[in-house]
């Protein structure tokens, strides 16, 4: 049940005008999405981040990029600094990634250590979170050191944080459901996969100058494939594709190729006991906001999108194959650098669009889109989601 905050709809209103608000939920077969002030502006995208980002699970490593103790990931989840760190007991922990004292970030880029320093005034945390030491805060020439729990109030702050199957995610209001019902329309239409066989071989990052709905937009839509993905197309050409739909928060669309081809499905490893046709199947995703996720038979990628600015959007593809001989070893090498050349090239073909579509945003003849009623009422459904999202209680 949508049940909005009546202070925060008026803002979403204001920002979108009533014109604008309306289009957002009119038919299909009418000019429909979201207006252009919602693909550019600042103001618009504060409210995404701190209605949506910082309220709702959030995807952000996957564990193997964390390889020891001392290994921190740092990042920014909906315009907030976090940081990843391994600890000594070998758990994965997200903190505040800011110091206690001023407020300093404090990992710039990813690392590995065996003490959190922070640069400004050198204020020492354990890998745990807890204040190790302090110099020179009492007077010239005095170390404090805590060594026995005595500065619990001075710990960094923690988030949320819980994995699944070797992704981890953060949820930095502590409010979200539990991670798995907020899965859950997802992991029922993939009973046939097992994910405890996925294994982690890499990932590529991408800094895209477009609006982070656009990059979801493009991802869930098929209708734009057969003039852009010469090579998706013929795996799996139009008439064995639909539009999709929402289950809750979670979009998806499936279809059943032909036949397996290079990258996916033809040189690696298949999830155990999948039928003939599970076996052609791709199946995609999209957790609202940033977990999307597409599936064959041999293979589980993560696209997860973090929103710079209204007009820039950083980007990674996490590559998981199934099994560990799959994920090591020479037998296996050609097949895991098809899948990762495979997903590049696809990406790349839609990062020129999505640029064109963004600066397109700015145009004042454009003023709604014109959907195509049999592939883009989930792409028209989105604006719908942001907007519930962002008003919710």
């Amino acid at each position: 049940m949508h049940t909005p905050d009546p202070i925060i709809a008026a803002q979403v209103k204001q920002l979108l005008g009533e014109d604008g608000y309306a289009q957002a939920f009119a038919p299909i077969d009418q000019a429909t999405g979201l207006p252009n002030a919602a693909y550019w502006s600042k103001d618009w995208l504060a409210l995404e981040n701190k209605r949506i980002f910082q309220r709702s699970w959030v995807f952000v490593m996957a564990d193997a990029e964390l390889e020891g103790p001392g290994a921190i990931k740092p990042l920014d989840v909906g315009g907030t600094p976090i940081m990843l760190v391994r600890g000594e007991d070998g758990q994965v922990r997200a903190f505040h990634n800011v110091c206690r004292h001023r407020g300093t970030q404090l990992v710039g880029e990813a690392c590995a250590a065996n003490t959190i320093t922070c640069p400004y005034h050198a204020w020492a945390y354990r890998l745990d979170g807890t204040l190790k030491s302090r110099p020179h805060f009492h007077g010239p020439n005095q170390l404090e050191r805590f060594d026995n729990g005595e500065a619990e109030d001075l710990a960094l702050y923690p988030i949320r944080c819980e994995s699944w199957n070797g992704c981890h995610f953060v949820d930095l209001s502590g409010q979200a459901p539990d991670l798995t019902t907020w899965m859950a329309p997802m992991l029922k239409r993939t009973s046939a996969f097992d994910f405890s066989n996925i294994r982690w071989i890499g990932k590529r990052s991408y800094t895209i100058k477009s609006n982070w709905k656009l990059v979801l937009e493009n991802y869930m839509e098929g209708y734009h494939v057969f003039a852009a993905h010469p090579r998706l197309i013929a795996h799996a050409p139009m008439d064995v594709r639909w539009s999709g739909e929402w289950s809750e928060n979670v979009f998806y669309n499936d279809y059943v190729a032909p036949e397996i081809t290079k990258g996916r499905g033809d040189a690696l490893p298949h999830y155990p006991g999948l039928s003939n046709e599970d076996s052609r199947r791709g199946l995609w995703f999209v957790c609202l906001p940033n977990f999307a996720v597409e599936v064959f038979a041999d293979q589980f990628v993560v696209m997860a999108t973090h929103p710079i600015s209204p007009d820039e959007t950083y980007e990674e593809l996490h590559f998981f194959v199934v099994g560990d001989d799959a994920a090591a070893g020479d037998k296996y090498a050609r097949g895991r650098e098809e899948l990762i050349s495979m997903w590049d090239d696809l990406n790349m073909e839609d990062v020129e669009l999505l640029e064109r579509l963004q600066r397109g945003r700015r145009s004042a003849a454009f003023d709604g889109s014109i959907m195509s009623p049999a592939w883009e009422g989930p792409a028209h459904e989105l604006a719908q989601q942001v907007i519930r999202a962002i008003e919710r209680e």
